[in-house]
């Protein structure tokens, strides 16, 4: 089933009212067009755009229609962003992704910031799967196919339960640059196997002790340990605060609290829960300083 929102700021979804398979409603949705975001847009009024206008989806089996990792019973759809591609050519990523899916179905569309100023090529790319997988499938899943296809791709896009934003066409994307390629659903159960990248993994069997560490260091393991019911709230206050007293910029710090809210977080907070963690800890370290962050 496919679960919409309007905007990216809320976890509850609402169950799709169309009849058909979340791939064939993605494939026939008419690209909604949004004039306003251009070469002159802010960073604010994209990112405002984003959070309010854009209609976001996921598709599967999701619990009280509330998005996060523990109500996402199961899975449809692989969907991949492609934020970083440089200067590569269009030409070149549309032919790459052709050919690395052969004979499989997909749509590739582009991202609200495509083609503005400062952010260059962007897009989404949604594959048909031929069953539902559930969490502990899609990290083999999607590492392995982001490792296949060989582009930088979004980290967020490992996420289980992250939303994506359905086509919205911005001033610079036209539908012409809609890629719909047709053959056969993914077959989840070929992609399931142990990722390459782990083979290179440490094993840790060595005498090394930390012994005080660099904050950094001690950081990143409060991170990496995470947190479970009971300390959420404070622990994650703890951890977007150190990120904007070290100096990582606040859309930056927003979104890492996103990726280790629903990586590290046991369960994770709801979206208002974090926003709401999230900018008290911004006015708080906003007044502080007498400046916006």
């Amino acid at each position: 089933m496919m679960y919409v929102s309007q905007g990216y700021r809320t976890a509850k979804m609402k169950p799709s009212e169309g009849k058909q398979t979340p791939f064939k409603e993605l494939w026939e949705f008419p690209p909604q067009k949004a004039p306003e975001i251009n070469e002159k847009s802010s960073l604010k009024e994209i990112d405002d755009y984003k959070a309010n206008k854009i209609g976001y989806f996921i598709a599967g089996n999701l619990k009280n229609n509330t998005r996060n990792n523990s109500n996402l019973i199961e899975k449809e759809l692989v969907t991949l962003d492609y934020d970083d591609l440089g200067n590569m050519l269009y030409t070149k990523f549309v032919n790459t992704i052709k050919e690395k899916l052969k004979g499989i179905r997909f749509i590739l569309y582009p991202t609200i910031k495509n083609n503005l100023p400062d952010y260059g090529m962007r897009y989404r790319l949604v594959i048909d799967t031929n069953r539902s997988y559930n969490q502990k499938e899609n990290g083999r899943l999607i590492v392995n196919l982001i490792e296949h296809i060989g582009l930088p791709c979004d980290p967020k896009s490992e996420t289980y339960s992250q939303c994506m934003g359905l086509p919205y066409l911005n001033a610079c994307s036209s539908e012409k640059l809609i890629v719909k390629q047709d053959g056969e659903p993914l077959e989840v159960e070929k992609w399931l196997y142990e990722p390459k990248r782990k083979e290179n993994k440490l094993s840790f069997t060595t005498n090394y002790r930390n012994v005080g560490g660099k904050y950094t260091g001690v950081f990143l393991n409060k991170v990496i340990e995470g947190t479970a019911e009971g300390n959420r709230d404070v622990w994650l206050t703890s951890v977007i605060g150190t990120m904007l007293n070290q100096g990582v910029e606040a859309q930056n710090a927003y979104m890492m609290a996103d990726v280790i809210n629903q990586n590290f977080i046991n369960p994770p907070l709801s979206d208002e829960q974090v926003n709401k963690i999230y900018l008290s800890v911004l006015d708080k370290e906003t007044r502080k300083r007498g400046v916006a962050i």
